[in-house]
């Protein structure tokens, strides 16, 4: 994803607020996920939640929200008071004093705390972090700049092995998958040295197609890589839009000539493309055909003629030019994001006609293809050992917390986009309690939180309270976020809603492939060779698609990258995945 597009969905996610048409009322709703998931006793007779051993991570991502309130955090007794400082990086403006934060407020209120929230900018972060620690100066919980960073400080034994806090993360767990366990432990020392789940955005990009060409030249929507190429030349040779003019294509890029843009789509749809383990031994895609069938599929495209004129060195926003120009038939796109710039036209143009144009299919367009691994790891969170040990009931009381501030928990919705009305009121804050919407759709699938009508905040109000955006780097996740849909709305905004949450639905369900690129994590010279030949590797590859070298020479191309580094890649890939190296890396 280019930073433009990667900015632009979260920038939607955010100030749209996003669900399904399956609302169940056009007004404020209440929270969900409130109930049981608040123990409150003793700490005799406190629930066992068993060993890190009895917990079953699950392989993917669910397709469903899972819900907190039947959970039992009994194990937590509330009754005993605790501080803590939470470090981590802010969206440009720091933290707002406790006194000033409504959500720090809530949040202390509900778990009995005292909670200092430090946040300095992204960009001095790694800093302030190093030089705090440097002075042995610890936060109780921090959000690590780095994974390797992470490591390190396991490595100096100053990090709790999370092994000891995911048995209190009984939401949470639901969320992070086996191979993100995986990624986040040790291998010097065996520790799991933060905890870790979804990310705030991941893999939400997918495949539309202009649903009106079909239709104009009685086609149906691609299922073979045969179908796709019929009709990827009907598209460009047929005037599906009927205009007489030659100037209809079937695809764009959009890379910048850094990459393959909007072709990216295809890159798994020939196997698995990460480097993995199958029966035992190493796959790599250079060696088991699948780049290979991927790049020569390219280049039929390109011998077809059906790609727009400078397609590989476009940038991204040219891309969406040739996009909203109508000349492009297929596209790589977020639903929510691909609506507001396409449809909408950059706000100039608010067409239904526009709307019914388009259309995400969730079979993948070639036989047999999958789409991108989803379950990247999220922030990470990791607990200082200074302070937590010999202290059990503040590790249980922060985990407890963090856990209900998990997509589906009591919290999420009071600590995500600058939370609700009652976090304010709690606060003594005056907001307009009819200003937002918030709530799970009836399949729970998907989540909304929304302004309407006159808003939660005044102006100045959203101007001060924006650094609550802080909070919900614990627990928002757009992948399940939906446009808001109510039947006070216009008819081109439900319209535009309802399609944009169907495209959601539709990426949310597609069939991928696990997520074995997190069980391969480069590092010294194979890290070193990975970077040093990646513009080498990008030519080469063009030169392939572009017919400038024949694919004769694949065999030699993959001898060369050997030669280049690669031996050491699949080396240290063998080693991680505990295989023998392939005898063509020996």
């Amino acid at each position: 994803m280019t930073k433009r597009a990667l900015a632009l969905v979260l920038a939607l996610s955010m100030s749209v607020g996003i669900v399904l048409s399956g609302c169940t009322d056009s007004g404020s709703t209440s929270s969900a996920g409130g109930g049981t998931a608040s123990g409150g006793g003793g700490s005799s007779g406190a629930t066992d939640v068993g060993s890190f051993d009895d917990i079953e991570f699950p392989d993917a991502l669910p397709e469903e929200i899972v819900m907190g309130d039947g959970f039992d955090y009994s194990y937590d007794d509330l009754t005993e008071k605790y501080s803590i400082e939470i470090l981590c990086t802010n969206y440009g403006v720091a933290a707002l004093e406790a006194k000033d934060d409504p959500v720090n407020q809530w949040l202390s209120e509900k778990f009995n705390m005292d909670i200092l929230l430090t946040s300095p900018s992204g960009e001095d972060y790694q800093t302030v972090v190093s030089t705090r620690f440097s002075a042995n100066d610890y936060p109780d919980i921090l959000m690590l700049p780095t994974r390797e960073y992470g490591f390190t400080l396991s490595d100096q034994g100053l990090l709790m092995d999370a092994r000891n806090i995911y048995p209190y993360m009984l939401l949470s767990n639901n969320y992070t998958t086996k191979n993100m366990i995986k990624w986040s432990t040790n291998t010097s020392n065996g520790e799991i040295p933060f905890i870790t789940k979804y990310s705030i955005q991941d893999s939400n990009f997918g495949l539309m197609v202009r649903e009106d060409w079909l239709k104009a030249l009685d086609m149906k929507y691609p299922t073979n890589q045969e179908e796709l190429l019929e009709f990827a030349k009907a598209v460009t040779f047929n005037d599906p839009d009927g205009n007489g003019k030659d100037d209809t294509y079937f695809m764009t890029g959009g890379g910048e000539g850094k990459g393959y843009g909007m072709l990216t789509a295809f890159e798994n749809m020939f196997g698995n493309a990460a480097i993995h383990e199958e029966n035992g031994e190493l796959q790599h895609p250079y060696f088991n055909d699948i780049r290979k069938n991927t790049l020569s599929f390219f280049k039929e495209l390109i011998d077809a003629k059906v790609l727009a004129p400078d397609w590989f060195t476009k940038n991204w926003d040219q891309a969406v030019a040739d996009m909203i120009n109508d000349q492009i038939a297929m596209g790589w796109c977020p639903s929510g994001a691909f609506y507001q710039q396409i449809v909408i036209k950059d706000g100039k143009e608010k067409l239904m006609e526009n709307l019914e144009k388009y259309k995400y299919y969730k079979e993948a367009p070639i036989e047999g293809g999958k789409f991108p691994a989803n379950g990247n790891p999220g922030f990470m969170w990791a607990f200082l050992k200074e302070k937590f040990d010999g202290q059990e009931g503040k590790l249980k009381r922060v985990a407890h917390m963090i856990d209900t501030m998990t997509l589906g928990g009591e919290n999420f919705f009071q600590s995500i986009q600058n939370a609700i009305p009652e976090v304010y009121t709690a606060a003594g804050v005056e907001v307009n309690e009819d200003g937002r919407v918030w709530g799970y759709t009836d399949d729970q699938k998907s989540f909304y939180i929304a302004d309407v009508g006159d808003k939660m905040f005044t102006q100045e109000q959203s101007d001060f309270y924006a650094p609550n955006g802080i909070w919900q780097q614990f627990g928002l996740v757009t992948t399940y976020q939906s446009n808001y849909v109510s039947d006070d709305m216009n008819e081109f905004d439900k319209k535009f809603n309802e399609l944009a949450n169907e495209g959601n639905q539709v990426i949310l369900g597609y069939d991928r492939w696990p997520n074995d690129g997190l069980l391969v994590t480069l590092s010294g010279e194979a890290a070193e060779a990975s970077v040093s030949m990646s513009d080498w590797v990008l030519a080469q590859e063009y030169s392939f698609i572009t017919g400038d070298r024949s694919f004769d020479e694949w065999d030699s191309f993959t001898q060369e990258w050997l030669d280049k580094g690669g031996k050491e890649i699949i080396k240290q890939a063998a080693e991680q995945l505990g295989v023998e190296v392939p005898d063509y890396a020996k």
